[in-house]
């Protein structure tokens, strides 16, 4: 059951926020902020904090103009906090997830006197690696043993005018502490093709073992991930995290809440992820 404790918090920072942005209380709104404090402050747990009871699951359903994000964050990020819990909210586009990041979430704590840290968390394809950004800027050192390695995978090492420019410059703000290595925080749009040059993925990043590892951008955004409250990202960074076992990106999911923003749009999510197809005529051959 929920505290009394916890139940004052959440009302008191719905009220806060109400009076501090000169709104009135909606009936759907404050339903919805009591039915998720509810389900989450219920949940059964053991000695270690862990799940002890059958999984706790709500379905929240309201038109547009509910407030649907200060109702869950109002709701659930006091009770993951008191739970000694992560929270993830999980969206199914990247519109609502700069929505919740960039304009929500700030506008939460600046009205509401609730005290959490938040981060966005994304793929490793959004992130430069240094690595190839090296073997990029070395293209004539043959013997780069990183550059032999990409270069073997297809990646290729040869680079134009511009893009030397443009590859230099990255290394410059890069090591005056200017740019992070999101190619969303980069000052102006880049060419697709010159960023899949310059990013990696699960099957060629060499993690530990690479001599960049330190530097990583995507490694030290991760590491930052686990310093916060709340962490928002999409869903198919969620299922795919999951497949792999949990807590590969994201939080360990026994220490994690999760809350699915544009739910509606999970399952077609996770049947992509989670589907395998077989071709019964091949194996009715195969086996006869």
């Amino acid at each position: 059951m929920i505290s009394t404790e916890l139940k004052t918090q959440i009302q008191g920072a719905y009220s806060r926020f109400l009076e501090a942005k000169s709104l009135k209380p909606r009936y759907g709104q404050r339903l919805m902020i009591a039915e998720v404090a509810k389900v989450l402050g219920d949940i059964d747990t053991d000695e270690e904090g862990r799940r002890s009871g059958d999984p706790a699951v709500v379905a929240v359903e309201a038109g547009t103009g509910t407030g649907k994000t200060v109702a869950y964050a109002i709701a659930s990020i006091p009770t993951a906090k008191a739970a000694g819990k992560r929270l993830v909210i999980a969206t199914a586009t990247v519109a609502l997830q700069e929505q919740i990041v960039y304009k929500d979430l700030p506008d939460l704590m600046r009205n509401s006197g609730l005290n959490f840290t938040f981060a966005l968390a994304k793929g490793r394809g959004r992130y430069m690696c240094l690595s190839k950004l090296d073997a990029l800027l070395q293209e004539s050192d043959a013997t780069n043993a990183t550059a032999q390695l990409f270069e073997e995978e297809g990646f290729k090492i040869e680079v134009d005018e511009a893009s030397q420019k443009l590859f230099t410059s990255m290394l410059q703000k890069l090591a005056g502490n200017k740019w992070d290595g999101d190619r969303d925080s980069w000052p102006q749009e880049l060419a697709d093709q010159d960023w899949a040059r310059l990013t990696t993925d699960h099957s060629q990043c060499t993690n530990r073992h690479c001599p960049n590892f330190q530097q990583c951008a995507f490694y030290k955004a991760r590491e930052g991930m686990g310093k916060v409250d709340v962490i928002v990202t999409n869903h198919d960074m969620v299922l795919a995290d999951l497949a792999l076992g949990g807590g590969a990106v994201l939080p360990d999911p026994r220490d994690t809440l999760y809350v699915f923003d544009e739910g509606h749009h999970l399952p077609d999510k996770a049947i992509g992820h989670f589907a395998h197809y077989t071709r019964l005529k091949s194996t009715a051959d195969w086996l006869g």
